[in-house]
């Protein structure tokens, strides 16, 4: 008799010594993305980054999992290297850096990503053009978010003003 297997959701918190163990072995784990503040690079449900252990130092416009001081697993872009072997983050959905990231709070990078069962090569250098490009234009993102979005913005003020 063949038993159904029910898929449950499990929170990375609970994976996390078994991922670190098969990074650490030198193996790849991959993992479905979530969240918005990755788009349009990388969109939940669509999307899952394969990730290896970071060997080395990380480098500018890397894509590292990394865990925050409280706790929260976020998965952003390296925006700028700082002198003290410190590291800012930003994800390529928002406009705020988020400053003085260790490389201890690393869990893994992202060495490739999988998009509707293709594979993405983060060497392409379409991919590698856009990122460069994306990054290149942080300092501008939120006015061009707020173009972007200025119409449902506009109509959002217009309806509460009735």
């Amino acid at each position: 008799m063949t038993e159904a297997v029910q898929a449950r959701k499990v929170r990375l918190e609970e994976l996390l010594p078994i991922i670190r163990e098969k990074l650490d072995a030198g193996g790849q784990v991959t993992i479905p993305v979530t969240g918005t503040s990755m788009k349009p690079t990388l969109v939940a449900g669509r999307d899952s980054v394969t990730l290896t252990r970071l060997e080395g130092s990380p480098k500018r416009l890397d894509l590292p999992l990394y865990r925050r001081r409280n706790g929260q697993f976020v998965l952003h872009r390296i925006v700028s290297l700082e002198p003290d072997g410190s590291f800012s983050c930003c994800g390529d959905h928002q406009w705020v850096r988020e400053p003085g990231l260790r490389p201890e709070q690393i869990v893994g990078m992202v060495c490739q990503i999988e998009r509707q069962g293709r594979t993405v090569s983060l060497q392409a250098p379409g991919h590698r053009l856009w990122v460069r490009l994306w990054v290149g234009l942080l300092p501008c993102r939120r006015l061009l978010f707020r173009i972007s979005h200025g119409p449902a913005w506009l109509r959002k003020k217009i309806k509460k003003e009735r």
